[in-house]
């Protein structure tokens, strides 16, 4: 059986049984992913990379307290919001300089043409200007591929609010790219 076949809940059963071996499993898995998520609410990679550490770490320590009746993924997801609800208190008492600048060439593929990369960043400026909570509905919903079902177990809101803060963000930022595309 290949690695990829075993499930992430069927890892981190095996992690709480002892093998810490299946965290580097789901860290090869999710860290890419976690990584852009970050770095799309932080637009920096340093912060972007720590926190990512940050949340594997509290995968090995918290293992134990995973349920695996429910997805891992759910469950991941759900520590990366606190860990980025801790990062934001403490920056707001200690703010650090952002490499917004810079954090495009992250996201974006090497291979877009040069008009789709400057669309791009109409739109990554666009979402700068979004409300928080907006800004990290939308990247789950579009950008990390989660259900409305898992954002709202993960956020703790009705899938109901979901796709109406989620129509309601992104309704906005229609409205703040056309305005600065012109």
């Amino acid at each position: 059986m290949y690695i990829s076949d075993i499930s992430d809940e069927a890892l981190m059963l095996k992690a709480q049984g002892g093998e810490l071996d299946a965290v580097g499993k789901l860290y090869e898995r999710y860290s890419k992913k976690l990584f852009n998520f970050f770095l799309r609410l932080t637009a920096n990679r340093d912060t972007s990379s720590d926190l990512t550490q940050n949340v594997f770490y509290r995968v090995l320590k918290y293992r134990g307290s995973y349920n695996p009746q429910h997805q891992f993924r759910t469950w991941m997801y759900g520590m990366a919001r606190n860990c980025l609800s801790d990062y934001r208190l403490d920056s707001s008492k200690h703010p650090n300089l952002q490499d917004k600048d810079n954090v495009l060439s992250t996201l974006l593929d090497d291979e877009v043409s040069s008009n789709q990369a400057s669309q791009d960043a109409i739109l990554f400026k666009a979402m700068e200007n979004l409300p928080f909570e907006g800004k990290e509905l939308l990247v789950m919903c579009k950008f990390q591929d989660l259900k409305y079902e898992e954002i709202a177990k993960i956020t703790g809101d009705s899938i109901p609010n979901i796709k109406i803060k989620v129509y309601r963000t992104l309704k906005k930022l229609k409205e703040i790219y056309f305005e600065m595309d012109g």
